[in-house]
């Protein structure tokens, strides 16, 4: 009896430590993310704001994270790597950088539908690496001007990045490496064109 007594104190001093987690603490202030299923992860406040960071900024590289945090390498990549292990943000390798991107499993469930939200798991996968990608300005302007001139030359595109066709070259490759690009050749010209998995994720984009 006195152990079930016991056992029936601790439940409800859990039940009232969790409940407490979720209430308001001061007018205009939100729930605690605790609600979202995140535990204390989001509660630091050096670490809820580089996640709020990572997720107004998608595809964010940690160089640019430590800059608009104004905090150093060593405090940024220690909070990331709390937020990774957590499930609560993911990263894309591009280059010698990682761009990060929050996971939906710490979303706030009352934020507002995006469009973005009705795309599929693939299609979402697509986007973040499309993102990723053009982080970079070249890449960015051969995605954007191939999602408006489809079947584009090999020059006209070098005349539109204004870059030498070497450096063209280069990035066509490394896009079409990503499978974000196919090429394809009519007499000695080279042709680019989106994936048609690219073609279908660019109304979700900003470029």
């Amino acid at each position: 009896m006195i152990k079930s007594k016991k056992f029936i104190r601790h439940l409800t001093i859990a039940l009232l430590i969790s409940m407490s987690m979720v209430t308001i603490s001061g007018t205009g202030k939100k729930f605690s993310r605790s609600a979202y299923g995140t535990g204390d992860v989001l509660t630091q406040s050096t670490r809820n704001a580089i996640y709020e960071n990572i997720q107004a900024n998608e595809g964010t590289h940690f160089r640019k994270i430590c800059r608009d945090m104004d905090r150093k390498a060593g405090v940024v990549q220690y909070h990331i790597s709390i937020l990774e292990k957590k499930g609560l943000v993911k990263s894309i390798q591009n280059g010698r950088y990682k761009c990060f991107f929050v996971t939906t499993k710490g979303r706030d469930p009352t934020r507002l539908f995006e469009k973005k939200d009705e795309l599929t798991f693939e299609q979402k996968s697509m986007r973040e690496k499309v993102i990723a990608a053009t982080k970079r300005e070249t890449p960015r302007k051969i995605i954007s001007y191939l999602s408006k001139n489809p079947n584009s030359s090999h020059q006209d595109i070098a005349e539109i990045c204004a870059v030498t066709p070497q450096a063209i070259t280069f990035h066509c490759q490394r896009l079409q490496g990503l499978a974000l690009i196919h090429s394809y050749k009519v007499g000695r010209q080279k042709f680019y064109v989106l994936t048609e998995s690219v073609t279908q994720i660019i109304p979700y984009l900003s470029l």
